[in-house]
């Protein structure tokens, strides 16, 4: 495989090097997290006073969690082409899953056994005890949604982790099988690249169009590889072209562009597209206009002093952030319909209690579990 242009291959520092961390990965967490609130903690504030979310705060959601794709996608491409372009041994491939897992399913495993005790002891917030023992081999095993709607309510937010996850395992699988029938790095990871966007544009085809979007289309898991795919293709490009370097402010521009055009296509005078059209490609066109700010992201190294810690901040929780705020404003909401809390203050148990559950998520959990990873060594 060729040898990456060294003003291209800028170092990933990792959450265990909270010092030499550059500054535009965070910023991206930051937004991504924020939007996700605003869409979940926002939408379900609004309805306790009977109000709605203006839809386009509604759908931030979407976007929140897109752009945490395409962010994970450029971050372990960067990250596997590495592995390939000094041929790593199987071993390699090991630490990369291993390290993987020990940043991301900790955490999700201490919130899943950590939310059972509320429902237990106080009653359904979202669905009843009984309907979470059912479903809980699901969740264990993180086939909630694996190739099916989610089958339960149950903590809902972790149908992305479960695309997550099943991404690290399929797309170095089918990379390693390539290379296994002597394909050329470069051909096997361009043909591996390919097939999480193909594969993904046919299941979301094959599905009846009368079927919900939000629950079905994009919340499968194989559905959804292709809004990984546009961070890993992004890496790709960044680490291989120059071109891509150099134009990284104009292409950020572009793909901002690209984000606020579809971000605000409903109040155009003329439609973007059919409907039909969106539920297909919606996925696609946000992962590229995403996809084009990967560059100028990765040089984005400080921000200013008012806002740069606390943009770190967010970051570092925002993980934590992800895993506890629905359940936890489902629960304030619980509270409000059963014991009588009132509105203010249930905004006052939710904030708190996410901030908190955050806290306690990377203190306890996260950070220790990031120190105990192997190194990711390059043989």
């Amino acid at each position: 495989m060729q040898k990456y242009p060294p003003q291209a291959s800028s170092p990933l520092t990792s959450f265990e090097n909270l010092r030499e961390r550059i500054a535009g990965p965070d910023l991206v967490r930051t937004v991504a997290i924020l939007d996700v609130l605003i869409c979940h903690d926002g939408g379900l504030f609004m309805d306790w006073w009977h109000r709605t979310l203006p839809f386009h705060l509604a759908v931030l959601g979407f976007y929140g969690v897109m752009l945490f794709f395409v962010l994970s996608g450029f971050l372990i491409g960067t990250i596997m082409l590495d592995l390939l372009e000094r041929g790593t041994s199987l071993k390699g491939w090991d630490i990369f899953l291993t390290r993987r897992w020990m940043r991301t399913l900790p955490a999700y495993y201490f919130w899943l056994f950590a939310l059972l005790i509320p429902l237990a002891y106080f009653g359904p917030y979202g669905v009843t005890w009984d309907e979470a023992r059912r479903v809980l081999p699901w969740f264990l095993t993180l086939t909630q949604n694996l190739g099916w709607p989610m089958v339960s309510n149950w903590y809902g937010v972790t149908w992305s982790l479960c695309v997550e996850e099943w991404f690290y395992i399929a797309f170095p699988a089918l990379l390693l099988t390539l290379l296994a029938c002597r394909l050329k790095p470069a051909a096997a990871f361009g043909t591996t690249l390919a097939a999480f966007f193909i594969v993904p544009l046919c299941w979301r085809l094959s599905l009846p169009t009368d079927v919900n979007w939000n629950e079905v289309t994009s919340k499968i898991v194989p559905c959804r590889f292709d809004s990984i795919a546009w961070g890993i293709a992004a890496a790709w490009l960044y680490r291989s072209s120059e071109a891509v370097t150099r134009l990284r402010k104009p292409l950020a521009i572009i793909g901002t562009l690209i984000i606020l055009t579809t971000w605000l296509s409903d109040v155009l005078p003329v439609p973007l597209w059919t409907h039909h059209f969106q539920s297909m490609a919606l996925f696609d066109v946000a992962g590229l206009g995403y996809a084009l700010c990967m560059p100028a992201m990765m040089r984005l190294r400080t921000l200013p002093p008012l806002i740069g810690p606390a943009v770190r901040s967010i970051s570092t929780h925002s993980y934590g952030l992800y895993l506890c705020h629905l359940p936890l404003v489902m629960m304030a909401g619980d509270l409000q319909a059963r014991y009588g809390l009132g509105r203010r203050h249930a905004v006052i148990f939710t904030i708190l209690t996410t901030i908190g559950g955050a806290i306690i998520s990377w203190r306890l959990v996260e950070r220790p579990c990031l120190k105990l990873r192997p190194g990711q060594f390059l043989p």
